[in-house]
């Protein structure tokens, strides 16, 4: 798990330090730097056998283009210096970056580990990514190499996450905390929580070998009667787009960490508060689930899980980033806490305050 996370000079921060949980929530207004703080651990991620080999960062990678040196170091910065230290499992990973401002591979001047290469690595290699650009309805999906799908990298898009529910559906679901009912296998609790989502909605895929294409299609349940099947392209936006997710989540183990943008897009709040739920379940399974998301009906799920008793509010962490306007604007965060109630103990200004703002308007 990522324990701390210190930024100086990278991006909007001037200096920042975030000691996470299992389930992290990111949330503030555009621009205040939670997708800073994703990206800042992506480029570690996407740089581990660089780092190891060349000693550099690749602004450009697998998961994010961060462009160059110039974008990435922040605008009142007293050096030309960029530092990240990285806290996993309470082993330290600190990186000092040399700065070249038109250059998007960057130089480590000093690299520091309080274990070995090969625990980092391990690390790195557990950790997933879906971005707020996720697959779309479409006739036919791409598909991987049966092998590297076994390592559940489903594509910062999760364009392969249909094909591994194909083949890996039978697998039986490590995380034994998400379960409902009593059938155990990743696809019937992909179907579970797809149906809390989106009630009643259960997903048809058909592989072709031969052309390296997947097909996706939906059938319903209603009442005992299941529905003919329908392509994803005449089936809602919102459950495909939402599908990656809940494999990805579904099929995490122990140990691993996910990264996920955006969860809520196109999904009605019923189904964002399920998806709420089911992130705390997942944490409470022993994965660490850091998510940016605009959404309160996410939180609420969380909340209420807390509440349940699913996830334990130490379990849980909040971070709401805003700009401090009396110290020059630098970008600052605040973290709520949850208690056993799922109440927090603060309430910031704009902190999912515009429902009451609304409400006040219209009395």
């Amino acid at each position: 798990m990522i324990n701390r996370l210190i930024l100086k000079n990278f991006k909007c921060f001037s200096d920042i330090e975030l000691e996470f949980s299992g389930v992290n929530v990111l949330t503030g207004l555009n621009g205040m730097g939670k997708s800073t703080v994703m990206q800042s651990i992506l480029l570690i991620a996407q740089s581990q056998k660089s780092i190891m080999s060349e000693q550099i960062l690749l602004l450009k990678g697998k998961y994010v283009n961060l462009g160059t040196g110039q974008d990435v170091l922040y605008e009142k910065a007293e050096k030309d210096e960029i530092s990240i230290l990285v806290q996993i499992d309470q082993y330290k990973e600190s990186f000092k970056v040399g700065y070249q401002s038109e250059m998007d591979v960057l130089p480590l001047e000093e690299l520091n580990f309080d274990k070995n290469k090969i625990f980092f690595e391990e690390k790195m290699d557990a950790l997933f990514y879906l971005s707020a650009y996720r697959i779309e309805p479409q006739f036919l999906y791409q598909i991987e190499n049966e092998k590297d799908l076994e390592k559940r990298y489903f594509g910062k898009s999760g364009e392969y996450a249909i094909q591994y529910l194909k083949l890996h559906g039978g697998d039986e679901v490590e995380n034994r905390r998400i379960i409902i009912g009593n059938k155990t296998t990743i696809f019937d609790q992909v179907k579970a929580w797809l149906d809390m989502v989106s009630p009643g909605v259960s997903p048809v895929i058909n592989i072709n070998v031969s052309s390296r294409t997947a097909e996706l299609q939906y059938e319903y349940i209603e009442d005992r009667e299941k529905t003919n099947s329908y392509k994803s392209v005449n089936v809602g936006f919102g459950i495909t787009y939402v599908l990656p997710v809940i494999v990805q989540l579904i099929a995490a183990r122990p140990g691993d960490i996910i990264l996920l943008e955006n969860p809520e897009a196109h999904i009605h709040p019923r189904g964002q508060r399920m998806l709420g739920e089911l992130m705390a379940a997942v944490g409470a399974g022993g994965v660490q689930i850091i998510m940016e998301t605009h959404s309160d009906h996410i939180l609420n799920g969380i909340r209420v899980a807390v509440k349940k008793g699913k996830v334990s509010p130490e379990e849980t962490k909040v971070f709401y980033f805003y700009k401090d306007i009396e110290d020059e604007y630098r970008h600052k965060v605040m973290c709520p806490m949850l208690d056993r109630n799922g109440r927090f103990n603060e309430w910031p200004v704009g902190f999912f305050d515009e429902w009451d703002n609304a409400l006040l308007e219209l009395l």
